[in-house]
């Protein structure tokens, strides 16, 4: 009943436009939302309701025969509003809608709106194309035909893409931020090929996005830097300290995966002096949600300090986290002191029993 009032409420609000020729329809918007589902306002809400910006191009029947340009990131934002979201308020606090009925009519119009159009998917996001040519042509490459695939699941039919049609400019500040958590992200995707690394990747592209306001964009690279960190937390290197009293050596060190998928993993360890030799470690492969102890073959040249520096990469040759240092600290006696302690020993022994002998001698003499 409810939904059938508000169909009605949309259909009596619908703008009625004259008839016009056939045109082109972009429906985009900044992203509103949180690689966590939070969304940083109401303001989507509030745009695909019948006198919303969104709402007004959806529902306009007129629209019906137009090419529609549609960024499949918005799509996707607004069917996460309607079986409930949280959103923040002014006060950045945290507002729990249960359902949000418009949310459904809006997408159920849209894909009638364009069942008989021409629909073509614009890259995820809508990020300046601009930018994104000269930085990074193979990113664009993917969010196109990640945005085209993701556009054509959701609409059930197959639609084409366009690429230059968002040519903003990015800040410096952005692009910075933009080029390093793609990067550890592009090696984390490298390893592991989980849905949830590619949204995150995905929504990285939300964020050169030249159209969001300035005060999300900074709530969004928090949000971003948060979530890509963790990810490189997932797989990472567990040691301790370590004191060695041995010339040779096996020291445990553990790698982990918190991902559900299983990941090749190369392993380069170096020394900081040459107090020790640090023999090679051939590819290993460590369970989806698991830990792997592997042994690292030590020969100990002599005592002291040293610090081994272990770094993960992937089978590519691509860097996979920070390098972890494992302090050592070197106790052992090499073989010619060793030998050295042996022979005096035996010599003080030797001495020992000489002069027991010629005491018991004297003694008998006097006697």
């Amino acid at each position: 009943m409810k939904r059938l009032m508000i169909v009605c409420i949309v259909f009596l609000l619908a703008p009625i436009s004259p008839a016009r020729a056939e045109s082109s329809v972009i429906l985009s918007e900044p992203t509103h939302q949180a690689s966590t589902g939070i969304f940083f306002d109401n303001s989507l809400a509030d745009s695909i309701s019948p006198t919303g910006r969104l709402g007004k191009i959806v529902f306009d029947r007129a629209n019906r025969k137009a090419t529609w340009l549609i960024d499949p990131a918005l799509i996707e934002e607004v069917s996460d509003l309607v079986d409930g979201y949280t959103y923040l308020d002014e006060s950045k606090k945290e507002v729990v809608v249960p359902e949000l009925v418009i949310a459904d009519i809006w997408l159920s119009t849209l894909k009638s709106a364009t069942r008989k159009a021409v629909v073509n998917a614009l890259p995820y996001g809508n990020p300046s194309t601009t930018f994104l040519k000269k930085v990074a042509p193979g990113e664009l490459a993917l969010y196109g035909a990640l945005g085209q695939q993701r556009l054509t699941e959701y609409l059930g039919r197959p639609v084409g893409a366009v690429n230059a049609t968002n040519s903003g400019v990015i800040s410096r500040r952005d692009s910075a931020t933009y080029l390093f958590l793609r990067k550890s992200i592009a090696t984390i995707n490298s390893l592991i090929t989980l849905k949830e690394i590619e949204d995150i990747r995905l929504k990285l592209s939300q964020f050169i996005n030249p159209e969001i306001p300035q005060d999300r964009r900074a709530l969004l690279d928090n949000d971003l830097t948060f979530a890509v960190d963790q990810l490189r937390e997932r797989i990472r290197i567990s040691g301790g300290n370590y004191t060695i009293t041995s010339s040779r050596y096996e020291l445990p060190v553990t790698i982990v995966n918190r991902f559900d998928q299983q990941v090749n993993l190369d392993v380069r360890i170096s020394a900081s002096n040459s107090r020790i030799l640090v023999h090679s470690i051939p590819r290993i492969t460590v369970g989806a949600q698991s830990q792997l102890q592997i042994k690292v073959p030590l020969t100990v040249i002599a005592s002291g300090d040293t610090t081994l520096r272990v770094q993960l990469w992937t089978p590519g040759g691509e860097k996979v986290g920070d390098v972890k240092r494992i302090p050592l600290r070197l106790a052992v006696i090499s073989s010619s002191t060793t030998w050295f302690a042996t022979i005096l020993a035996l010599v003080l022994v030797l001495a020992l029993v000489t002069q027991s002998v010629r005491r018991v001698r004297q003694r008998k003499k006097i006697g």
